[in-house]
């Protein structure tokens, strides 16, 4: 938006946004905690439909509750190959090709892994504060809903046979 003219994003309280989304969050931390770098989730879910789009945003919860963005990432259901070939940039994360060939439709009801890096960050998260993961599949007004009409049903994977994590670079001094 902001390269487009479109103006300052000012990212108000999440509160209202994460009522709609998944979240998981964790317990208040107890110290200090730098995130610089590329975080990567691995998301292990089913879903009704042969593809989807994915987002992930990481929170910051203070004490009083507020919710304030950190960063975010998306991907497609269809485009969750890792590809191996190298790729024409630098990059940090699992790479996608998002080649024709390289596409994979999800298969209704069956578990299917996501891997994707989200925008890279720098923030100081305070003691006692705690991380949220909010997980959704649209970004309105930005990228509508995949497929946009229909009851789709998603069943996140949250357990030792298939895992959904975050790995966060965190940085200590």
């Amino acid at each position: 938006w902001t390269e487009m003219g479109g103006g300052p994003v000012i990212y108000t309280d999440r509160q209202e946004q994460d009522k709609k989304l998944l979240v998981y969050q964790s317990q208040p931390l107890e110290e200090d905690l730098e995130i610089t770098g590329y975080p990567v989730v691995n998301l292990a879910l089913s879903s009704t439909e042969n593809d989807g789009a994915f987002f992930v945003y990481i929170e910051d919860v203070d004490e009083l509750g507020k919710v304030t963005y950190i960063t975010e990432g998306m991907l497609r259901g269809l485009h969750r190959k890792v590809s191996t070939e190298e790729p024409p940039y630098k990059i940090f994360g699992p790479y996608h090709s998002y080649k024709r060939q390289d596409g994979r439709p999800m298969v209704p009801g069956q578990i299917t892994e996501l891997n994707f890096a989200l925008i890279p960050t720098s923030v100081l998260l305070r003691k006692g504060h705690r991380i949220r993961l909010a997980i959704g599949c649209a970004d309105d007004p930005t990228f509508g809903r995949l497929p946009a009409e229909g009851d789709v049903q998603i069943r996140m994977q949250c357990n030792q046979q298939h895992a959904s994590w975050i790995d966060l670079p965190v940085f200590q001094s």
